[in-house]
């Protein structure tokens, strides 16, 4: 008897799908950000990122590590330790400029953007285990 093929099947990755979404909308201040702080370097990391997504079938760990490295660098996580090598070009910026309040809003938007996509993973999970039982009955 052959079993059946499930018709419940896992969309496409939807952690990938955010991703591309939050970047098509706000890569070019993504950029602007990450060259403000960290100049060629932080334009450099922001823009290795967008043919990574473009060309991925799926939401990969380095992918995933960039991501949360990109977050570090917008909230100034290596600045704020001891300066580490990789932050080459650091500008002190005034903290009542327009710029450091477009940074922040866009570091929090950042922030939900990889909290979203942690509570997919968690849903992905949920309905991969719920698959599992419904086709091993």
């Amino acid at each position: 008897m052959l079993r059946k093929i499930p018709t419940k099947t896992l969309p496409a990755d939807p952690q990938l799908a955010t991703v591309r979404s939050n970047f098509a909308e706000h890569g070019t201040s993504l950029w602007n950000v990450a060259g403000l702080i960290d100049g060629d370097a932080g334009t450099a990391r922001v823009l290795r990122l967008i043919p990574g997504l473009r060309a991925a079938t799926r939401l990969d760990r380095t992918t995933r590590r960039n991501l949360v490295e990109l977050h570090r660098l917008l909230s100034l996580d290596s600045v704020i330790e001891v300066r580490e090598p990789g932050l080459s070009s650091w500008v002190l910026l005034d903290p009542a400029s327009p710029e450091v309040e477009a940074l922040c809003l866009l570091t929090d938007q950042f922030y939900d953007l990889l909290i979203e996509i942690g509570e997919l993973d968690e849903a992905q999970d949920a309905l991969a285990l719920a698959l599992r039982v419904q086709t091993a009955a």
